[in-house]
């Protein structure tokens, strides 16, 4: 299983992901998703992938109709198609509607002014155990996809390296071992 970069309608060509990657400081975690049962339950469900991209003033405080906004939110929007459209596990996660966002200033990003596009990866057909081992596989494929492409995890910090080697050869891995549990059909908001 060979993971290619799908770049239609986002981006002209891999270099140009990696150049807003760089210019944005794209950065990555994820959270536990949860839900409320029926029975009142709460119970994790998958993951929300935090996607993070920097204005260029640190101290910017997007108010209104910010233009610079709209052009972050925007490319991270490309850099989420480019995700659902490379890695069939995550099809069925498809959104209707743009994933969340919001401004935030993280005290592990030293309160830089950034949008965070939030990308709910989760199961909610069938969140058993079964599930689990799934979803998260999703996740670190993803997160893995990220890396490769030049996306920090936590933070950003000048003149650390990048991994430089193409998507396919180092997350092909964690891919398979996805494809290889149970096909659960994941779901996103």
């Amino acid at each position: 299983m060979t993971i290619q970069l799908n770049l239609e309608k986002a981006f002209p060509s891999e270099q140009a992901l990696r150049d807003m990657i760089v210019s944005r400081q794209v950065c990555f975690d994820h959270d536990p998703f949860y839900v409320k049962t029926g029975a009142g339950n709460v119970v994790q469900i998958g993951f929300q992938l935090n996607l993070y991209a920097a204005f260029q003033d640190p101290a910017h405080l997007p108010v209104g109709d910010d233009a610079e906004h709209r052009e972050i939110l925007g490319d991270l929007q490309r850099l989420c198609r480019v995700f659902f459209q490379s890695l069939d596990l995550l099809k069925p996660c498809e959104h209707p509607q743009p994933p969340a966002h919001r401004i935030v200033f993280s005290p592990e990003r030293k309160h830089r002014a950034e949008v965070c596009l939030q990308v709910p990866i989760f199961d909610l057909a069938h969140y058993a155990d079964t599930s689990a081992r799934h979803v998260q596989e999703l996740v670190a494929t993803a997160e893995c996809l990220l890396k490769a492409v030049g996306a920090r995890r936590g933070r950003w910090e000048e003149g650390a390296t990048t991994e430089q080697a193409g998507p396919a050869g180092q997350c092909e891995a964690q891919a398979a071992a996805a494809h290889g549990h149970s096909s659960p059909t994941p779901s996103g908001t």
